[in-house]
């Protein structure tokens, strides 16, 4: 390639001047690659082609606020979706006398603590008094909860037998 036509297409790839080009091309020995590099680290690129490529390092716009926040809500989605699908893995049994009565997914019993809160609490409750036992199943459920469900249900039959004693006594 004769050296017009170098300089011809250094201009052109990088839409400067000719004599910029042909400056350019006389400080790399006449080769093309390394002249766009040298005009590149000197900062006298004007416009890139959209198909070209460039070693030059780009500052990255940091993502709007529109943007930014449809990250932390797709997070945020993302988190509780897992929480729910782990808490469909775990199921609150309610038995009495060893054979399970009902069978509740862990979801379903937060649901209802929070949206009937004031009516959940006391039939459950209630239910140890009944002689009803909680415990829960699933792969991450630790024997740790279920003993310390045994120990509530144990402790409201301890009061039950106290109130039948006392009223007891009283009759007397």
């Amino acid at each position: 390639m004769e050296h017009f036509e170098m300089v011809e297409k250094l201009r052109q790839k990088a839409n400067i001047s000719y004599e910029e080009a042909k400056n350019a091309l006389e400080h790399s020995d006449w080769d093309l690659l390394d002249a766009l590099v040298y005009l590149e680290s000197q900062n006298k690129i004007n416009k890139e082609p959209a198909d070209s490529y460039t070693t030059r390092k780009e500052k990255q716009q940091a993502p709007s606020e529109e943007e930014d926040l449809r990250g932390v809500f797709t997070k945020v989605f993302s988190y509780i979706a897992e929480l729910i699908t782990k808490a469909n893995g775990i199921h609150m049994d309610v038995s009495k006398k060893g054979r399970v009565a009902i069978s509740i997914p862990l979801t379903v019993l937060i649901l209802l603590l929070i949206f009937m809160f004031w009516w959940v609490l006391p039939i459950l409750v209630l239910g140890l008094f009944l002689g009803f036992r909680y415990s829960f199943r699933g792969h991450q459920v630790t024997d740790t909860v279920n003993k310390a469900m045994d120990k509530v249900a144990q402790t409201a039959e301890q009061i039950k037998s106290n109130m039948h004693t006392d009223s007891h006594q009283s009759g007397k």
